[in-house]
Order: C-alpha cells, then structure tokens, then sequence
C-alpha cells in the first residue's frame, strides 16, 4: 500500500510539473533588442533541460536601463538575472545585491579558464566571480559598399589614416540625396572614446581626479571629430538626436560611414545595401575599445537559485557555441570566434576579433560615470550648435571635474 501511494505521488509531482504548477518564473533582463533573437534561442535550449523554470526576456533600452534597475533593486522588484558592465559593477557589488557564482559556475562545469582574464577580472571581487563576460565587442569603421561604388571611391583599409576618413566623406557628401559621408557620432564607447585614445590622449588623470579630454591631444580628436559637423559632412547633433545614426541613419543609406561595435556587425549584414567593415583609422595610433558584457543574479530574488542555473547555462560552452553560431556578438569563449566571424560571411567581420590585438579596456572610475554623463551633455549642445567649440571644451571640462569631486 505504501508503495502505491509513494508511486501516485511521484506521478502526481511529475504532471504538476510537466503543467507547470511548480513552474519556477524567473526574468532576464537586457538593453540591446538586436540580440533578442540570439538569447530567445539559448533561453529555449535551457528550458528545454529546465522544463520546471520559465525565463522571461524583458528589453529595456540603454537610456533608461539604469536608472530603472537602480529603482527596481532599491525597491525590491529587480530582475533575477540581468545584464552587468564594468564600470558599474563595483557600484552594484559594494551594495551586496549580487549573487556569488562562484559555486554555480562549479556546479554547472563552467571553466572560467576558458574566458580571458581581464575581462573575468572586471566581474570578480575578493576572489569570487559574480558573473562572467557573456562576449566582448570592438569598435570597427563599418561602410556602405554602394554608396562607395556610386561615388567612385575606395574601400576603407588598414591603411587608413584620418586625412584618409576626412577625404572620403568629402567625396562620398551628396547634399542633393540627403547622403552624409560620415556620422561624427558623440557616444563615448563607440565614438569619441575611441578617436581620444587613437591620438594619444587621455580620459582621465592617472588619478582619476580630472577630466583630460579638453586638453592636447583629447582636444585635438574632438575638434577633428565636430570638424565633419562644420563642414557639412556628418548629421549634426539635433539631427542624430532625432533620427539615431546608428540603428537608422546609417543602414537607411542615408551615411556613408559609420563608427559603431561588433555587436551591429549581424544587423548591418541584413540591411538592404551591402556594408562592411573595416579597422578604425589611424591617428598617432590605432585604438579600440574593448569590453565584454555580464550576466549577473540579483541576490534578492524568490528564485535565485534557478536564476543562478540560467545564469551558469549561458557561460557553458554549448551556450556561448550558440552565441557564436548567431552572429549576434562575439562570444567570450575562447576558440568560438572564428564560428561568430564565419556567420556573418558578407562582411571582413575578422578585423573586429583582430581590433583586440590594440584595444584599451573599457574606462572606468571608481568615482562612478556622472564626468562622462556631463561630458556627453555639454557635446551634445557643440554639435547641436548651442555652444561655441572653445567655450564648450571650458563647460566639459569643468562639468566633468565638478562630478569627479562630488564623487570623492
């Protein structure tokens, strides 16, 4: 008679499960909507092994990703599994909110030897792993083969200097079709970020207690970069802040080039005009930022060990295999970026992978962002045409420095 019972009540455990009954929901929450395709596929692949837990993507765009997960923790209601990068990191982990996954990682077979130890290190604290680098992205040159046809102009190589980039957008300016040669972007990591460094500049002092950018070579970059607002070859910054460069502008055929990460590459490859990519140019050198994006869990969760499950299922190499086979960004996983950069067969995607060789780590203060929030504030009313460039480089300057000392 036991026996029957304990029978019945395995089969009774087994159908509430298989109906969902003991269904565990957990969230994941992201900012880039191009790569909810990719992470709707790995999601199916886990539930397929989890039947018990249900994952839900939420999408929230980057502009207000921030603002809403620091309401949602403070408050109580975050999502269980969420996207982490660098720089706010140590904000997130000095509060306690984050789960250990050191023990998850184990448990799943996860090597964390696999990933590469800068960006390992950047999620890492005492010792412990709260999450691991999900990809890593570049910034490359990416241009539209047509309108570089139609104008008779040569591809982007290697060799590009920045008299070559200006010269090209001069050639490639068509005020008849509406067709800028260049979109002189004011975003940090894809845009001026990378122009600073290339010619030998600097973001931040040493000590991290002022802005550089306004002086020698930081100065030089952004003045070469407003250069193309000025002179009529790039949107200025109402323009991009109405119709954005990146998502629109530039696969609507409207620009010719482009600045923008390895994690456009997929999306470019499917616009209706042929686009490729090509290193960043050189000024006294050749820089790329580099970073890699985390998944991390919110340690308050009423799931989090499931949330903790997921969250090791998506650093396991069949994971980052799918990641790889998607073309959505280049995986973390050393040895899968030759499967990523064979996915996206229409374009020289290699030169993104190859762009790690001279990269700089993604800047981070442990003072917080607020300098950077100021710089791009005080940027955007230059390009705009609201403020004079000297006079703007004085306002970023002091704006920037005003936030770092607010954060001492």
């Amino acid at each position: 008679m036991k026996k029957r019972i304990a029978l019945l009540v395995s089969l009774m455990i087994s159908l509430s499960v298989a109906g969902g009954a003991f269904a565990q929901s957990i969230t994941y929450g992201i900012w880039d909507a191009n790569q909810r395709p990719a992470l709707e596929k790995l999601i199916t692949a886990f539930q397929a092994d989890n039947p018990s837990i249900k994952v839900t993507l939420q999408v929230v765009p980057w502009a207000d990703y921030w603002t809403k997960l620091t309401a949602a923790t403070a408050g109580g209601q975050a999502f269980d599994v969420f996207w982490m990068n660098g720089p706010n990191f140590p904000v997130y982990s000095s509060k306690g909110i984050l789960r250990d996954l050191t023990g998850d990682f184990k448990k799943a077979g996860v090597d964390v030897a696999m990933y590469p130890k800068a960006l390992v290190s950047l999620y890492a604290k005492d010792g412990k792993n709260y999450g691991l680098p999900k990809d890593f992205d570049t910034i490359g040159l990416y241009y539209n083969k047509d309108l570089f046809d139609k104008a008779k102009v040569a591809y982007p190589n290697d060799s590009w200097t920045w008299d070559d980039l200006k010269k090209a957008a001069k050639a490639l300016t068509d005020p008849k079709a509406g067709v800028w040669g260049f979109a002189a972007i004011t975003g940090d990591q894809a845009g001026w970020w990378n122009f600073v460094l290339a010619n030998g500049g600097q973001l931040l002092s040493a000590d991290q207690t002022k802005v550089m950018v306004a002086q020698g070579p930081g100065r030089e970059a952004l003045k070469y970069l407003y250069s193309f607002v000025q002179e009529g070859l790039s949107p200025d910054g109402s323009t991009m802040a109405s119709v954005e460069p990146e998502t629109q502008l530039f696969p609507g055929g409207k620009v010719a080039m482009i600045t923008a990460g390895s994690w456009m590459a997929k999306t470019y490859s499917t616009a209706p005009f042929k686009i490729d990519v090509a290193p960043l140019p050189k000024a006294k050198t050749r820089a790329t930022i580099i970073h890699g994006v985390a998944n991390v869990v919110w340690n308050k969760g009423k799931n989090q060990d499931a949330a903790a499950k997921f969250a090791a299922f998506l650093s396991t190499k069949k994971a980052q295999q799918m990641v790889a086979e998607s073309g959505s960004v280049i995986p973390a996983y050393q040895g899968l970026a030759t499967q990523w950069v064979a996915s996206i067969p229409s374009m020289h995607a290699q030169v993104l992978v190859d762009a790690a060789q001279y990269a700089v780590p993604y800047p981070s203060s442990v003072k917080g962002m607020e300098w950077n929030d100021q710089i791009a504030a005080v940027l955007a009313d230059i390009w705009n045409g609201a403020t004079p460039f000297d006079e703007g480089m004085t306002k970023l300057e002091a704006a920037g420095n005003a936030a770092l000392k607010r954060a001492q």
